[in-house]
Protein backbone atom coordinates (compact mmCIF):
# COMPACT_ATOMS: atom_id res chain seq x y z
CA UNK A 1 0.00 0.00 0.00
CA UNK A 2 0.86 3.68 0.17
CA UNK A 3 3.28 5.14 2.69
CA UNK A 4 2.98 8.88 3.28
CA UNK A 5 5.32 11.48 4.75
CA UNK A 6 4.56 15.14 5.47
CA UNK A 7 7.25 17.77 6.03
CA UNK A 8 6.85 21.43 7.00
CA UNK A 9 8.87 24.64 6.69
CA UNK A 10 8.21 28.28 7.61
CA UNK A 11 10.07 31.32 6.29
CA UNK A 12 9.58 35.05 5.91
CA UNK A 13 10.62 37.71 3.41
CA UNK A 14 11.95 40.61 5.49
CA UNK A 15 13.50 43.67 3.81
CA UNK A 16 14.05 41.55 0.68
CA UNK A 17 15.89 38.89 2.68
CA UNK A 18 14.74 35.31 3.29
CA UNK A 19 14.72 34.25 6.95
CA UNK A 20 14.13 30.76 8.33
CA UNK A 21 11.54 30.98 11.12
CA UNK A 22 12.17 27.41 12.31
CA UNK A 23 15.90 27.69 12.84
CA UNK A 24 17.30 27.42 16.38
CA UNK A 25 16.64 30.60 18.33
CA UNK A 26 19.83 32.56 18.78
CA UNK A 27 21.69 30.30 16.40
CA UNK A 28 23.50 31.36 13.24
CA UNK A 29 21.33 30.91 10.19
CA UNK A 30 22.76 29.53 6.96
CA UNK A 31 22.17 31.91 4.03
CA UNK A 32 18.91 31.21 2.19
CA UNK A 33 18.64 31.71 -1.54
CA UNK A 34 16.19 30.94 -4.33
CA UNK A 35 17.36 28.70 -7.13
CA UNK A 36 15.70 27.27 -10.21
CA UNK A 37 14.93 23.57 -10.10
CA UNK A 38 13.76 21.49 -13.07
CA UNK A 39 11.51 19.35 -10.88
CA UNK A 40 10.02 21.89 -8.47
CA UNK A 41 10.34 25.18 -10.38
CA UNK A 42 12.18 26.96 -7.55
CA UNK A 43 13.88 25.77 -4.39
CA UNK A 44 14.94 27.63 -1.26
CA UNK A 45 18.33 26.39 -0.14
CA UNK A 46 19.18 25.63 3.52
CA UNK A 47 15.64 26.16 4.83
CA UNK A 48 14.71 23.93 7.79
CA UNK A 49 12.17 21.15 7.23
CA UNK A 50 10.52 19.00 9.89
CA UNK A 51 8.54 15.79 9.47
CA UNK A 52 5.07 16.07 11.02
CA UNK A 53 2.18 13.66 11.53
CA UNK A 54 -0.30 15.58 13.68
CA UNK A 55 -1.87 19.02 14.09
CA UNK A 56 -0.20 19.25 17.49
CA UNK A 57 3.23 19.10 15.88
CA UNK A 58 2.23 21.66 13.26
CA UNK A 59 0.87 24.02 15.93
CA UNK A 60 4.16 23.77 17.84
CA UNK A 61 6.11 24.71 14.70
CA UNK A 62 3.81 27.64 13.98
CA UNK A 63 4.14 28.85 17.58
CA UNK A 64 7.92 28.69 17.29
CA UNK A 65 7.82 30.63 14.00
CA UNK A 66 5.52 33.28 15.49
CA UNK A 67 8.13 34.04 18.16
CA UNK A 68 10.76 34.73 15.51
CA UNK A 69 8.68 36.61 12.93
CA UNK A 70 9.49 40.29 12.47
CA UNK A 71 6.89 42.53 14.15
CA UNK A 72 6.99 46.18 15.17
CA UNK A 73 4.88 48.97 16.60
CA UNK A 74 3.32 51.67 14.40
CA UNK A 75 0.65 54.31 15.03
CA UNK A 76 -1.92 51.91 13.59
CA UNK A 77 -0.86 48.58 15.09
CA UNK A 78 1.03 47.72 18.27
CA UNK A 79 2.21 44.42 16.75
CA UNK A 80 2.42 45.06 13.02
CA UNK A 81 3.76 42.33 10.74
CA UNK A 82 6.93 43.64 9.09
CA UNK A 83 7.39 40.77 6.65
CA UNK A 84 5.58 38.36 4.34
CA UNK A 85 5.49 34.82 5.75
CA UNK A 86 5.23 31.46 4.00
CA UNK A 87 4.18 28.23 5.72
CA UNK A 88 4.76 25.19 3.50
CA UNK A 89 3.72 21.54 3.68
CA UNK A 90 5.36 18.94 1.44
CA UNK A 91 3.53 15.65 0.87
CA UNK A 92 5.19 12.53 -0.51
CA UNK A 93 3.61 9.13 -1.08
CA UNK A 94 5.34 5.92 -2.16
CA UNK A 95 3.69 2.68 -3.28
CA UNK A 96 6.36 0.09 -3.91
CA UNK A 97 3.78 -2.44 -5.08
CA UNK A 98 2.70 -0.12 -7.89
CA UNK A 99 6.19 1.27 -8.37
CA UNK A 100 4.78 4.77 -7.99
CA UNK A 101 5.66 8.02 -6.24
CA UNK A 102 3.27 10.92 -5.64
CA UNK A 103 4.29 14.33 -4.31
CA UNK A 104 2.82 17.79 -3.92
CA UNK A 105 3.21 21.04 -1.99
CA UNK A 106 0.80 23.36 -0.19
CA UNK A 107 1.91 26.91 0.64
CA UNK A 108 0.00 29.34 2.84
CA UNK A 109 1.15 32.94 2.37
CA UNK A 110 0.45 35.80 4.76
CA UNK A 111 1.21 39.12 3.10
CA UNK A 112 2.02 42.16 5.18
CA UNK A 113 -0.42 44.95 4.30
CA UNK A 114 0.84 47.99 2.43
CA UNK A 115 1.10 51.15 4.53
CA UNK A 116 0.50 54.88 4.15
CA UNK A 117 3.19 56.77 6.02
CA UNK A 118 0.84 59.59 6.97
CA UNK A 119 -1.21 57.05 8.96
CA UNK A 120 1.41 54.57 10.22
CA UNK A 121 3.89 57.23 11.34
CA UNK A 122 6.76 54.86 10.51
CA UNK A 123 10.30 56.17 11.05
CA UNK A 124 13.75 54.61 11.26
CA UNK A 125 13.67 50.82 10.94
CA UNK A 126 9.87 50.86 10.61
CA UNK A 127 10.21 53.24 7.64
CA UNK A 128 12.71 50.96 5.91
CA UNK A 129 10.40 47.99 6.49
CA UNK A 130 7.42 49.92 5.13
CA UNK A 131 9.32 50.82 1.98
CA UNK A 132 10.36 47.19 1.46
CA UNK A 133 6.81 45.90 2.05
CA UNK A 134 5.27 48.42 -0.34
CA UNK A 135 7.93 47.78 -2.99
CA UNK A 136 7.37 44.00 -2.95
CA UNK A 137 3.59 44.44 -3.07
CA UNK A 138 4.02 46.83 -5.99
CA UNK A 139 6.11 44.17 -7.73
CA UNK A 140 3.33 41.66 -7.09
CA UNK A 141 0.81 44.09 -8.60
CA UNK A 142 3.07 44.42 -11.67
CA UNK A 143 3.07 40.63 -12.05
CA UNK A 144 -0.71 40.45 -11.94
CA UNK A 145 -0.99 43.38 -14.36
CA UNK A 146 1.31 41.61 -16.81
CA UNK A 147 -0.62 38.35 -16.43
CA UNK A 148 -4.03 39.97 -16.86
CA UNK A 149 -2.91 41.79 -20.03
CA UNK A 150 -1.19 38.61 -21.30
CA UNK A 151 2.20 40.24 -21.74
CA UNK A 152 5.01 38.05 -23.06
CA UNK A 153 7.31 39.08 -20.20
CA UNK A 154 6.14 38.82 -16.58
CA UNK A 155 8.52 40.55 -14.11
CA UNK A 156 8.78 37.78 -11.51
CA UNK A 157 12.42 38.57 -10.71
CA UNK A 158 11.74 42.11 -9.44
CA UNK A 159 11.39 40.96 -5.82
CA UNK A 160 12.07 37.91 -3.65
CA UNK A 161 8.33 37.56 -3.06
CA UNK A 162 7.38 37.35 -6.73
CA UNK A 163 10.43 35.21 -7.57
CA UNK A 164 9.16 32.63 -5.09
CA UNK A 165 5.68 32.83 -6.58
CA UNK A 166 6.74 32.29 -10.17
CA UNK A 167 6.07 28.51 -10.45
CA UNK A 168 2.51 28.61 -9.11
CA UNK A 169 1.58 31.68 -11.15
CA UNK A 170 3.03 30.13 -14.31
CA UNK A 171 0.73 27.15 -14.63
CA UNK A 172 2.52 24.79 -12.23
CA UNK A 173 -0.04 24.98 -9.43
CA UNK A 174 -3.50 26.10 -8.35
CA UNK A 175 -3.96 29.40 -6.55
CA UNK A 176 -6.57 30.71 -4.13
CA UNK A 177 -6.48 34.32 -2.96
CA UNK A 178 -8.40 35.82 -0.04
CA UNK A 179 -8.63 39.58 0.52
CA UNK A 180 -9.89 40.94 3.85
CA UNK A 181 -10.86 44.60 4.24
CA UNK A 182 -11.91 46.84 7.11
CA UNK A 183 -15.53 48.04 7.02
CA UNK A 184 -14.94 51.32 8.88
CA UNK A 185 -15.48 54.63 7.05
CA UNK A 186 -12.01 55.75 8.08
CA UNK A 187 -10.57 52.84 6.08
CA UNK A 188 -12.58 53.48 2.90
CA UNK A 189 -9.52 54.48 0.85
CA UNK A 190 -7.62 51.30 1.79
CA UNK A 191 -10.72 49.18 1.21
CA UNK A 192 -11.20 50.64 -2.27
CA UNK A 193 -7.53 50.02 -3.14
CA UNK A 194 -7.81 46.41 -1.98
CA UNK A 195 -10.96 45.77 -3.99
CA UNK A 196 -9.44 47.31 -7.11
CA UNK A 197 -6.40 45.09 -6.72
CA UNK A 198 -8.60 42.01 -6.20
CA UNK A 199 -10.55 42.92 -9.34
CA UNK A 200 -7.31 43.07 -11.31
CA UNK A 201 -6.14 39.73 -9.95
CA UNK A 202 -9.45 38.09 -10.84
CA UNK A 203 -8.69 38.78 -14.51
CA UNK A 204 -5.52 36.68 -14.39
CA UNK A 205 -4.98 33.23 -15.87
CA UNK A 206 -2.11 31.36 -14.26
CA UNK A 207 -1.36 29.67 -17.53
CA UNK A 208 -2.61 26.10 -17.57
CA UNK A 209 -2.89 22.91 -15.57
CA UNK A 210 -0.35 21.89 -12.90
CA UNK A 211 2.63 20.08 -14.31
CA UNK A 212 2.72 16.35 -13.68
CA UNK A 213 5.52 13.84 -13.76
CA UNK A 214 5.79 10.10 -13.27
CA UNK A 215 8.53 8.47 -11.27
CA UNK A 216 9.38 4.87 -10.65
CA UNK A 217 10.33 3.75 -7.17
CA UNK A 218 13.84 2.32 -7.07
CA UNK A 219 13.76 -1.42 -7.65
CA UNK A 220 10.22 -1.41 -9.03
CA UNK A 221 8.82 -1.62 -12.52
CA UNK A 222 7.43 1.16 -14.66
CA UNK A 223 5.41 3.73 -12.72
CA UNK A 224 1.64 3.27 -12.90
CA UNK A 225 0.65 6.55 -11.24
CA UNK A 226 1.66 10.10 -11.89
CA UNK A 227 3.14 12.43 -9.30
CA UNK A 228 1.42 15.76 -8.84
CA UNK A 229 3.83 18.61 -9.37
CA UNK A 230 2.20 20.92 -6.87
CA UNK A 231 -1.10 22.11 -5.54
CA UNK A 232 -0.68 25.54 -4.04
CA UNK A 233 -2.97 27.70 -1.95
CA UNK A 234 -2.19 31.23 -0.80
CA UNK A 235 -4.16 32.92 1.95
CA UNK A 236 -4.00 36.33 3.58
CA UNK A 237 -6.13 36.67 6.69
CA UNK A 238 -5.92 40.18 8.02
CA UNK A 239 -8.38 42.97 8.61
CA UNK A 240 -6.78 46.23 9.59
CA UNK A 241 -6.91 49.83 8.49
CA UNK A 242 -4.04 49.31 6.10
CA UNK A 243 -4.71 48.58 2.42
CA UNK A 244 -4.84 44.83 2.20
CA UNK A 245 -3.13 43.77 -0.98
CA UNK A 246 -4.22 40.33 -2.01
CA UNK A 247 -2.43 37.30 -0.79
CA UNK A 248 -1.00 35.09 -3.40
CA UNK A 249 0.97 31.91 -3.51
CA UNK A 250 4.39 30.44 -3.35
CA UNK A 251 5.43 28.04 -6.03
CA UNK A 252 6.69 24.52 -5.38
CA UNK A 253 9.92 24.77 -3.45
CA UNK A 254 12.04 22.16 -1.77
CA UNK A 255 15.24 22.26 0.20
CA UNK A 256 18.18 21.89 -2.14
CA UNK A 257 20.50 19.06 -1.24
Amino acid sequence: GWEWTLRASFLEVYNEQLRDLLSSEGGTQSPLSIKHDDEWGTVVTNVSEFEVDSMEQINLLMAKAAKQRAVGCTDMNAASSRSHSVFALYLKGVNEGLGSLLHGALHLVDLAGSERLDRSGATGDRLKETQSINKSLSSLADVFAAKSSRQAHVPFRNSKLTFLMEPCLSGQGKTLMVVNVGPEDSNSHETLCSLRFASQVSQCDTGGKPKRSAKAVAGAGAPKAVGVKSTVVGVAAKSTGRPQSAASTIGPSRRAK
